[in-house]
């Protein structure tokens, strides 16, 4: 089993300094990186007033955090692959891999946020869902082609490598002909992984579930649970059987929200707050169906009534309480979905005491319970 977790670069309506935003991200690699956590992942937002999630550069960024630990998978969870140059993100990402020692772990996205596609690519809106999707497929595989191929020779819809006008000094070479014509490129440098970082798609649909089986990506999930899951991860095996290939997974790495406290009383006394205020916000923005199993009612006068709080945690969407309740209800998804790789995000609350001690117990109390119970 494994276990990350994911870092969000939260500065509510820019009220810190940003280098406190940036020291407080510091604090939490090392202490994962100390206390064995298998990995940690941090996401790409742009023109974040809110604070939300102020990562603009993940690759930069990481550079940075990942120099101060020494063994801790690293992650990106989700490059918004349309924002990119792929040449640029190929080279990025390679040069990430290789100064942490192969590190490197990468999800890919469409985008999620409309605001921040149309104005870094406005061709890649979503409205238009043929044309995001062929344009994600296009710099997927170009990405890929440039981490395989010596020298790259590319061309398609919106690119072409090498340009054709391209020219270097020197006599032929692989990359030039007997005149200095470029006749493919060499991208520098290649990744430390062979093959490059292991690639995810963040997704939460049978469409993506699908596309990702298709293209050989892995999934990361966050709303689906039980019965949704347990069919979303069917539909990724069976794409994959029926492409000739073998699943990159059993099941989909699972994202949750955790505060773990001494307590259950007060794990939700501290978690409560954010996970209304978030259930309101995802409630207008997705509706409260993607919540529910499969089979459930979204306008079910009893799950209406129902608390947020109480509604996510009796649907396995919540990780809180005390390390007993965290482990058994881990223990539980494991044995009835097949979860073998989490991604827990100990953001419930601002308290930094709070989160590093949900950090602390998760290590040291619940995950040997948990792994002693499903590793066997």
């Amino acid at each position: 089993m494994r276990v990350d977790l994911l870092h969000a670069l939260e500065n509510k309506d820019d009220a810190r300094p940003w280098h406190e935003v940036l020291e407080q991200a510091r604090r939490r690699f090392v202490l994962a990186d100390q206390l064995g956590i298998d990995g940690i992942w941090i996401g790409e937002h742009h023109f974040d007033h809110m604070g939300v999630d102020q990562s603009p550069n993940p690759a930069l960024l990481l550079a940075d955090l990942a120099s101060r630990t020494s063994w801790i998978r690293i992650g990106i969870a989700a490059v918004i692959l349309p924002a990119w140059h792929p040449i640029r993100l190929a080279e990025d990402l390679a040069m990430l891999d290789q100064m942490t020692g192969g590190r490197l772990d990468v999800a890919l996205s469409r985008g999620i946020l409309r605001a921040e596609i149309i104005n870094l690519n406005a061709e890649a809106d979503r409205s238009d869902d043929a044309r995001s999707k062929a344009i994600f497929a296009e710099r997927l595989g170009l990405l890929r082609a440039a981490w395989a191929q010596d020298p790259l020779k590319w061309s398609s819809e919106r690119f072409e490598f090498p340009h054709p006008d391209t020219k270097w000094p020197g006599g032929p070479s692989a990359y030039t002909d007997e005149n200095g014509k470029a006749t493919g490129m060499a991208v520098i440098p290649r990744p430390h992984q062979t093959g490059g970082p292991p690639l995810y798609s963040v997704t939460d649909t049978t469409g993506g579930f699908v596309s990702a089986a298709q293209q050989g990506l892995k999934t990361i999930t966050w709303f689906p649970t039980r019965g949704i899951l347990d069919g979303l991860n069917a539909s990724y095996r069976d794409e994959a059987e029926r492409g000739g290939g073998t699943p990159l997974q059993n099941g989909s790495a699972v994202l949750r929200g955790c505060l773990i406290a001494p307590t259950d009383a007060e794990a939700r006394e501290l978690a409560e707050p954010e996970v209304t205020s978030s259930f309101a916000y995802i409630e207008k923005v997705r509706g409260i169906k993607v919540w529910l199993d499969e089979g459930e009612d979204p306008d079910d006068p009893a799950i209406r009534a129902t608390p947020p709080f109480d509604l996510l945690f009796e649907r396995d969407h919540l990780l809180v309480g005390s390390p007993d309740t965290v482990a058994e209800k881990m223990i539980q998804s494991a044995r009835a979905n097949n979860a073998a790789h989490w991604v827990l995000a100990p953001s419930l609350t601002e308290n930094d005491h709070c989160v590093e001690r949900t950090m602390r117990l998760l290590a040291e109390e619940v995950l040997p319970k948990v792994r002693a119970a499903v590793d066997d």
